[in-house]
């Protein structure tokens, strides 16, 4: 047998990329293709100065729909896997394994040719340096794009004939660095900021204006905190959380939602389901109904819940993603054709063309992507109650359900990483105060995150996002249960954060340049917010001091209001003050109804404490003093170190807040 080349050997089945053993579901599901892969190591950079080879990296997941159509369509054709096996040295990525790492080559192609996303596909010189890249390419040219073939050709002519120009119009992507000054801290700051975020939204549909919608959960939670100040603020929130709930993005029957929307209605998904995306939605909806108590609102968070305890419960935690490909067809298993549709639902089908206008919906492969009318509009053309209108929907719900759960589930990654799954127990821990589900699984994981590092139960290096996940949802499991342990879990944590501190804000792990931080929510919350956010609760609580240049940071939100919404969120409580809310448990039968309320009261950043008589002087001195004023189960909240008056009803907790 003559071997002419790698590729050869590759195809023939002698030679093996480096993914086939990798815990990464992403890696694994490539470890077939005819592409000598290596993951993110320094074997492959110095493989690369050995050789002197550019860099080919493919970044991508799991649960990402045009990352598997590249790697069928393209990483497999015969063609270019010959080229890049000759020519490039290949790295894989998974970017749920190495955020911190993926987050820099995104902006480092956003940098140079203003896209970004998954598949991120990066070309670097050996000494990691970007000078090209994009996002999905096909193989060959079509009507559309510049195939990759092409582009591979063209990029080692470069690379051989013109080098230095390559090189000089390189990024480093280890020592990019941001402008930071110093900005006053006002309200005028902060009106500016809530404006711009404002007129970002489509007033009609909802989300951040644009023909391909994501959620942004953290930007909704920002102007839901300027509510106070003018109701308008609460308005595109209402509008997007209303519209994604009736749309195609919503899976009106497992529950939860959808990566993004391919159009500004979101009526036609893609239809990848993520953890981190379903936990953070959560969150959003269940702050703007402690505001509204609409029930649509709870009918999604109910929904998303069932959708995550049902979905996506492992033996261990949480399962990262569910696929969006079934049998070849994207969204299969949520789409529905016509003679599926009246089989599933028997004598409800005539009722359920008018609900979900089926004739109308829009479709992807043939087939029908659910969206539905509002329970308002529901109620008035039928002329029936809103509860009865919702038994309905439950009652089609049930049946569709029914229909679908004898097919075979779609692909699911189940790591169980640690920041999805810290993500995920703080919002089932919150919405458990309406639904009275998920505690047990949320407590579960929360008492695992201590000797985690980046998967539950697994011990390793955390990195920011792991961390900053963890302490937050160990101080929400401390403000929910009242249990000192999560206290002390917290500030055990807060203690390994100190390892991450860069000059301003934090970095993205232990021993990088300071550089390395981000800031930036994409769409879904930066470590940097999250763990700010915890920061300040532990600081009003008068457990540890505040010192974060906050001027600083309020520099940063000015670039880019939208995709800083959350440090915007912190700068705010800031300024306008931070709840510390203490009930002062008593032994007696009214300890639990205040306690609950003080939770179930909406306040854009608030840290609520149930403290018995031997935790007393675990308070600050200030409010140690208010102790003497009243008796029996009560409530004292504090703003800064001016407190009010004992408290013995809920509804004045809301009345002092608002």
């Amino acid at each position: 047998m003559v071997v002419k080349n790698i590729t050869e050997i590759t195809y023939m089945g002698l030679l093996l990329n480096k993914l086939k053993d990798q815990k990464s579901e992403y890696l694994r599901e490539s470890a077939d293709q005819p592409i000598n892969w290596f993951i993110w190591s320094e074997e492959a950079f110095e493989q690369a100065k050995k050789e002197d080879k550019l860099i080919l990296i493919d970044v991508g997941a799991s649960w990402c729909h045009w990352c598997h159509v590249m790697d069928e369509n393209t990483y497999s054709n015969k063609e270019v896997s010959e080229i890049i096996n000759e020519n490039f040295i290949a790295i894989k990525i998974d970017r749920d394994e190495l955020p911190d790492v993926d987050r820099k080559l995104q902006e480092a192609v956003s940098l140079i040719t203003g896209n970004s996303g998954w598949p991120l596909t990066v070309f670097m010189t050996p000494d990691k340096k970007v000078f090209y890249g994009g996002t999905y390419f096909p193989a060959e040219d079509n009507e559309y794009q510049v195939g990759f073939k092409r582009i591979l050709k063209e990029i080692l002519r470069l690379w051989k004939e013109d080098r230095n120009r390559l090189i000089n119009s390189s990024l480093d992507i280890i020592s990019s660095s941001i402008n930071i000054y110093s900005t006053p801290l006002s309200n005028e700051f902060v009106q500016k900021i809530s404006d711009y975020v404002y007129s970002s939204y489509d007033f009609n549909f909802g989300g951040i204006d644009s023909e391909i919608k994501f959620p942004h959960p953290t930007t909704d939670q920002f102007l839901l905190s300027q509510h106070f100040k003018n109701k308008k603020y609460m308005d595109p929130v209402l509008i997007t959380l209303k519209n994604m709930y009736y749309g195609g993005i919503f899976d009106h029957v497992f529950g939860g939602f959808h990566r993004y929307s391919t159009d500004r209605y979101w009526k036609v998904p893609h239809f990848e389901k993520l953890l981190i995306d379903n936990s953070e939605l959560i969150l959003s909806y269940f702050n703007a109904y402690l505001i509204t108590y609409d029930r649509e609102l709870l009918d999604a968070i109910n929904m998303t819940v069932d959708f995550i305890l049902n979905e996506m419960k492992n033996d261990i935690g949480f399962s990262n993603s569910i696929d969006a490909d079934y049998e070849g067809i994207e969204g299969k298993y949520y789409t529905w054709t016509e003679k599926e549709f009246k089989e599933a639902l028997g004598d409800l089908f005539d009722i359920s063309l008018f609900i979900f206008d089926f004739y109308n919906l829009l479709e992807v492969e043939g087939r029908k992507v659910l969206s539905r009318k509002s329970v308002y509009e529901i109620s008035n053309s039928l002329n029936i109650s809103q509860e009865d209108s919702f038994k309905l929907i439950n009652n089609i719900r049930n049946r569709l359900r029914k229909y679908k759960e004898s097919w075979r589930k779609p692909r699911k990654d189940n790591n169980a990483y640690t920041y999805q799954n810290a993500r995920a127990a703080e919002a089932l821990l919150l919405s458990s105060l309406l639904t009275n589900k998920g505690i047990d699984e949320s407590l579960n994981i929360i008492e695992k995150l201590g000797n985690s590092g980046r998967r539950i139960n697994e011990n390793g290096e955390k990195i920011l996002e792991d961390l900053s996940s963890s302490l937050s949802s160990s101080l929400t499991a401390y403000e929910v249960t009242g249990d000192q342990k999560y206290l002390e879990l917290s500030l055990n944590m807060w203690q390994e954060t100190k390892d991450f501190k860069a000059e301003i804000g934090f970095k993205e792990r232990r021993n990088v340049k300071e550089s390395d931080t981000i800031f930036s929510d994409t769409p879904n919350e930066s470590p940097n917010s999250i763990i700010i956010k915890s920061w300040l609760k532990l600081y009003q609580s008068g457990r540890i001091d505040f010192d974060e240049k906050m001027e600083s940071l309020a520099s940063i939100v000015m670039r880019e209001p939208v995709f800083h919404s959350g440090l915007a969120l912190s700068i705010s409580s800031y300024i306008n003050g931070i709840a510390h809310i203490v009930v002062i448990d008593e032994n007696d039968e009214k300890a639990d109804l205040l306690h609950k309320s003080s939770l179930l009261t909406y306040y854009p950043l608030k840290f609520v404490e149930r403290i018995t008589d031997e935790r007393k002087d675990e308070l600050p001195s200030y409010m140690r003093e208010m102790l003497k004023y009243g008796n029996g189960s009560r409530v004292y909240v504090c703003k800064g170190k001016t407190c009010s008056m004992p408290i013995y009803e809920g509804e004045k907790i809301k009345f002092l807040l608002k």
